[in-house]
């Protein structure tokens, strides 16, 4: 049996398949900047938080014997400041 256009149409072959023309899975355009998109960005969020805490708890700590860093930061957070107010750095010591 010879195929004729006929017979291909009614089996079909002339029709065109929606798989064919559009695929189901297309690809999306993702805003970034340079390899970071919106959602790695706020996966890293909470982590980057954490260790941005740590980081200036440790300053902190290490930098609360310096005068400059007590007047400037340490004295005007409200629980801490009356810790380092009043306080002398140098001992008084009297000779006689």
């Amino acid at each position: 049996m010879r195929a004729t256009a006929l017979r291909l149409a009614h089996q079909g072959a002339f029709r065109s398949s929606s798989r064919a023309c559009a695929p189901s899975v297309q690809p999306k355009f993702q805003p970034h900047f340079s390899r970071f998109t919106a959602e790695n960005i706020t996966k890293w969020v909470p982590t980057f938080a954490v260790w941005g805490g740590g980081a200036a708890v440790a300053a902190t700590l290490f930098l609360s014997s310096v005068p400059r860093y007590q007047v400037d930061i340490l004295h005007k957070l409200p629980f801490i400041a009356s810790y380092f107010t009043g306080k002398s750095t140098s001992p008084r010591i009297s000779f006689g």
